[in-house]
């Protein structure tokens, strides 16, 4: 139940609003109409339009309690900013990172901490004669707590040359008892009690505020917050120091319980996994990070609800089950009934639990004790929230020991498992690598793309010795800014198929000794017996020099000149003979592969030399339904996806996933006459009904990493060697160098020797020799690199609304990234 506010607390609001807009003109006053401001504006309810004035007093040093009501008030009433006292250092930058990820709008920092230890005192400044000198040290200044998240500095008498200083990096220095200009839009508050906003919204609807004011306030909240830079982009953060915090918490989570070696999880593809987070809300930090490794199920629970049975009568059904439980009040505190609710989980399913609470409360914790695997992570944090999953998957090793007696536990107790079994997530430090670079070229290079129209929207992934240590999506699904591209959403892979389905599959068989290389097509194929290409050798077909004719247009068989379709070919009304869907209402003949298969026996062979081509790959799931014994899709799905977590590498997507979850690509105005959505993209592909080798897979940036990681490592993931090493080694070198073919066995490599590591190299000059990958037509593309320990995915859909936008190959931006990632490395 929530308490009143303090009446004091209402006193200082109503008074708030009784200073009109300050005749000084601010720099940022010339943003107050902004079409930004208007918007944001617009979609701000009377008491959040209060709430943006409301500026809460905090720091690095509180309990765990205020951090609590704080994370409460800055996700549910969205408010205007946070002070943060104390030494502005890498803890202030710490909590401005976490609270600006959970604010629904853009949330200012105001300082009033003590200086760096490099810069002079207050008195000393005033000392100081010299206006260049002092708007240099302003400069520096600036940079200093831009650099930490922090826009307004509350110190008095900074005087105009330090101003003007702070001003280049779009920063103010406000005087705290000043009343006019910034410092009349917002308060500090103290953060005593819990904030009552319903009486806060009863004020307003009785009309005992003035409305008028407190737009006018907020605007120019707003038009300062556009100034300073928030709209465009969460100002940077010393990200040496979180890479090195991260550190020490990982170095402290502490393994107690570890039954039947449960941690890491192994055999993904076997497993149901569900998460809940007990007295916590979902989806929380843990379970968004665990949800990172496989597909999890996640519920919460708060003792004392009457959904206790029924959650255990579901949870039950799972095989795993993670429970993150976090402690109330302070951080020893166990809410009744939680013990209870542990114990009879723990008996029902493998619980593996993680406690984000002091060690001595389980003394009286049974239930946790009773898990199965236990990890005690001693506080709730974002650090402590992202690394137990990462502990859990075996992204990271357990190091921690514990550092006094607990119940049967003994002080130093700990239990160790190996790390680097599979990706983890951190900072481009703890990989080495420079945040500063990675994050600006990477943006300039994808901004650019955006601002030209090369592509509607795109993400990217960059992973190096093994941790991903930049994720990003930028834009929107299409043109008109309707749908924002989010981190679950899947692209369509075109090309880059062929090396993350058939490929894959064909090098697993190969492993086993089901499948050779070095044989002849004829040995494979019935279909092509006979003909000319039964001798073709698969090492040739599979470097692309085999004399293959590059492309078929099946697609034109079936469509008249007028572009109707005859009717002979396809309908628009499934049936037994016509139940191969291409698209959204239009149904192939049943039969009609066995055409395509006729058109690539007759295609014309050229002479043996490099020349791409794609028609072997629409043969190779023939194939290898044909060697394992089971359909195309499972088994990519079962030997190879699942086991790394990537359940959402999938053909057809329509069949599992909103519209809203994949991202379009064409309008075929030619064949399907719709916008491809959710079907493959690629003609050919697309009469295979998805199931293709040349095309037709989707995934999500994070799931295709996984492929790529795997390959990067020889075949190794999870612990379990799923390619053979040497087959992998093989597949990713160059083949037939001599005869000017940079092509691996259906892996893409970069350019051989004219040249190799100039500016005209392909993928880009860093790119080392033992690196392979492949790119996609419909703007994707990845790649690994072994030498450099580095896995990288781009994906777009730079097709939409048609494929003759060439922009994104002529600005280089795939590889341009790619040569941005290699430019960042900080070690030699």
């Amino acid at each position: 139940m929530r308490r009143s506010l303090p009446s004091a607390f209402f006193i200082i609001i109503l008074s708030l609003f009784s200073n009109h807009l300050s005749g000084q003109q601010e720099p940022y006053f010339q943003y107050l109409d902004h079409p930004w401001v208007d918007s944001v504006l617009l979609g701000l309810s009377p008491e959040e339009r209060m709430a943006q004035t409301l500026w809460i007093a905090t720091s690095p040093h509180k309990d765990l309690s205020h951090y609590v009501r704080l994370d409460q008030l800055v996700r549910e009433h969205g408010l205007g900013g946070l002070i943060l006292s104390g030494p502005a250092d890498h803890r202030q930058s710490e909590l401005i990172h976490y609270y600006r990820s959970v604010s629904r709008h853009p949330l200012g920092i105001a300082s009033e901490g003590e200086w760096n230890e490099e810069y002079p005192g207050q008195m000393a400044l005033r000392a100081i004669t010299s206006a260049s000198l002092l708007q240099r040290l302003g400069c520096s200044l600036g940079q200093h707590y831009k650099g930490l998240g922090v826009e307004i500095l509350l110190a008095p008498g900074m005087g105009e040359s330090i101003l003007a200083g702070l001003q280049e990096h779009h920063m103010m220095a406000v005087d705290p008892k000043d009343t006019s200009g910034l410092a009349g839009c917002f308060r500090r508050i103290e953060l005593k009690d819990e904030m009552d906003f319903s009486h806060i919204k009863t004020l307003i609807y009785q009309g005992k505020t003035d409305a008028e004011s407190i737009t006018n306030k907020t605007r120019e909240v707003l038009a300062f917050k556009y100034w300073s830079g928030l709209k465009q982009e969460k100002p940077a953060v010393v990200q040496e120091g979180m890479a090195f915090t991260r550190k020490i918490y990982e170095h402290a989570l502490t393994l107690l319980n570890n039954e039947d070696q449960l941690i890491p999880i192994r055999d993904l593809e076997k497993k149901r996994i569900a998460s809940v987070a007990i007295n916590a809300c979902s989806l929380n930090a843990f379970q968004e990070m665990a949800g990172n490794y496989t597909r999890i199920d996640h519920f919460s629970w708060h003792p004392g609800t009457e959904a206790q049975d029924s959650l255990l009568e579901v949870l039950g059904s799972y095989d795993v089950v993670l429970a993150a439980v976090y402690p109330s009040g302070d951080l020893s505190g166990t809410p009744q009934g939680m013990d209870n609710f542990l114990s009879e989980l723990a008996g029902k399913a493998h619980l593996i639990s993680t406690w984000f609470g002091e060690p001595e409360a389980l003394i009286r914790m049974d239930g946790l004790r009773s898990s199965a695997g236990l990890i005690l992570a001693y506080e709730p944090c974002m650090w402590t929230e992202e690394l137990a999953p990462q502990l859990i998957f075996g992204g990271i090793g357990s190091r921690g020991s514990l550092p006094v007696d607990v119940a049967h536990y003994a002080k130093g107790t700990g239990i160790r498992t190996a790390g680097e079994l599979r990706l983890q997530y951190g900072y481009p430090e703890n990989a080495g690598i420079s945040s500063g670079i990675l994050k600006h070229t990477i943006d300039s290079i994808v901004l650019g793309g955006l601002k030209a129209g090369a592509y509607p929207g795109c993400e990217v992934i960059v992973a190096r010795k093994g941790m991903v240590v930049f994720h990003k999506t930028y834009g929107y699904h299409t043109y008109d800014a309707r749908i924002g591209v989010q981190k679950k959403d899947l692209y369509d892979l075109a090309s880059v198929t062929k090396v993350s389905g058939p490929l894959s599959g064909l090098m697993w068989l190969e492993s086993r000794g089901k499948f050779s290389h070095d044989d002849r097509l004829g040995d494979y194929i019935l279909s092509m017996k006979g003909s000319d290409k039964a001798d073709l050798e698969l090492s040739d077909i599979l470097s692309h020099q085999a004399g293959l004719y590059p492309w078929i247009p099946y697609w034109e068989r079936t469509v008249k000149k007028n572009g109707h379709y005859k009717r002979r070919y396809i309908r628009t009304t499934a049936s037994d003979e016509f139940s191969l869907p291409v698209a959204d209402r239009v149904y192939l003949k049943s039969d009609y592969r066995k055409r395509i298969y006729r058109e690539i026996r007759k295609s014309e062979l050229g002479e043996k030399k490099y020349l791409y081509s794609g028609l072997s790959f629409i043969l190779f799931p023939e194939m290898i339904e044909n060697l394992s014994g089971e359909s195309y899709e499972s088994f990519l799905s079962t030997r190879i996806y699942r086991k790394l977590g990537a359940w959402d590498l999938v053909f057809r997507p329509h069949r599992f996933y909103p519209l809203s979850q994949i991202v379009p690509t064409e309008y075929d105005s030619l064949f399907r006459n719709q916008l491809v959505h959710g079907y493959v993209h690629d003609e050919g592909a697309a009469m295979m009904v998805g199931y293709s080798g040349n095309a037709g897979l989707f995934s999500t940036a994070n799931d295709l990493l996984k492929l790529f990681e795997m390959y990067r490592r020889m075949g190794n993931y999870g612990g379990e060697q799923i390619i053979a090493k040497e087959v992998l080694q093989n597949y990713s070198s160059y083949q037939f160098p001599d005869e000017k073919n940079r092509r691996g066995l259906g892996f893409d490599k970069p350019l051989l020797n004219e040249h190799d590591g100039t500016k005209d190299d392909y993928p880009c000059p860093g790119a080392s020799p033992s690196s392979f990958g492949h790119s996609g037509f419909t703007g994707t593309f990845a790649w690994t690199d072994p030498e450099h320990e580095i896995t990288y995915v781009f994906l777009s859909n730079r097709v939409y609304p048609t494929r003759n936008n060439r922009l994104l190959y002529e600005m280089d931006i795939r590889t341009g990234i790619l040569q941005g990632i290699y430019d960042s490395i900080m070690e030699p």
